[in-house]
């Protein structure tokens, strides 16, 4: 960014503030000081991480900002880099210190973000659904809706791997190194499932809308293996990851800048009625649909539009 284009946004956000436009302006700072980069994994790995991506901070995640992580299915690494992260979920707080390396399980709840005004930079790492089991060979269902330390999950190993991130200087060596341990992890498991892969390909091309039974009826395996399956290389049933799948299908029309009128046209193909479709939009997020649409979440966003 030019040194002219930056005293441009800084003048506009001046301006801004003057109007008593807080919430715009802060919009309009997060912007320029908020960037999400994003990599393409290693191609052994692909199979395995639906994204891998690289969050930088001049000055933490802004205050006006309500900052949260939805659902999306996806258990996650992560490594910071740069300053501590406070994370709030279901009134239970985390405080994540500078240069943890934490395995986040696979969550039907939103996350609320936090980071004090200063320099800030994290790695993350999204495993497809079911693409963290066959890596780390641990059952999800321990894991579920909570952060574990890497070296509680992987003992001295994962100690290791921590001392050797602090230590590499610059973040593409620490990407590097990072993938180049989990290629060694998946080489060591080999615990590949054809059929929970096609399940969790099944529910997602469909958006969520793919019955157990019909999921049954197209493998000829039971309910109950079925929700056994899921729950150890998931972490969460058949029916709860569909539910997720369901409501990212309208949670990326509000990251697109949709109003809730639009999104109110498709809304019957996949709810009973609107009191569901905003039951579950607030299970999912803390917010009522119309809510969510006036509420600040620039990371949220972006996570959403990669």
């Amino acid at each position: 960014m030019t040194v002219l284009v930056f005293l441009k946004l800084e003048s506009r956000l001046i301006l801004l503030i003057r109007r008593g436009l807080s919430e715009k302006a802060g919009s309009i700072y997060s912007t320029v000081r908020m960037k999400l980069s994003f990599i393409s994994p290693d191609l052994e790995l692909q199979p395995y991480i639906e994204s891998l991506w690289v969050f930088q901070s001049l000055n933490g995640l802004p205050e006006a900002d309500h900052s949260m992580a939805a659902p999306n299915g996806c258990p996650k690494l992560i490594f910071l880099c740069e300053n501590g992260l406070v994370s709030e979920t279901n009134g239970k707080v985390r405080i994540s210190s500078r240069q943890n390396l934490d395995f986040v399980g696979t969550r039907d709840c939103s996350v609320r973000l936090q980071a004090s005004p200063r320099k800030t930079s994290f790695i993350g790492i999204e495993f497809f659904p079911h693409g963290a089991f066959p890596v780390l060979g641990i059952p999800m269902s321990e894991l579920c809706n909570e952060v574990w330390e890497f070296s509680v999950l992987f003992g001295k190993w994962g100690e290791r791997v921590r001392e050797v991130l602090i230590n590499v200087e610059s973040t593409d060596q620490k990407v590097s190194f990072i993938q180049k341990q989990l290629i060694q992890l998946l080489r060591k498991n080999v615990r590949e499932n054809r059929l929970i892969e096609y399940c969790v390909k099944a529910l997602k091309s469909a958006d969520g809308r793919v019955s157990v039974q019909e999921l049954e009826r197209k493998t000829g395996y039971s309910r109950r293996y079925l929700d056994w399956l899921f729950n150890e290389r998931v972490g969460l049933p058949p029916k709860v990851l569909a539910g997720i799948f369901r409501f990212q299908k309208f949670y990326r029309r509000w990251a697109e800048g949709q109003s809730f009128d639009l999104l109110k046209c498709d809304l019957y193909d996949y709810y009973y009625d609107q009191a569901h479709f905003s039951k579950e939009f607030k299970k999912m997020t803390g917010h009522s649909p119309r809510e969510f649409l006036d509420i600040s979440n620039e990371f949220g966003r972006r996570l959403t539009l990669r």
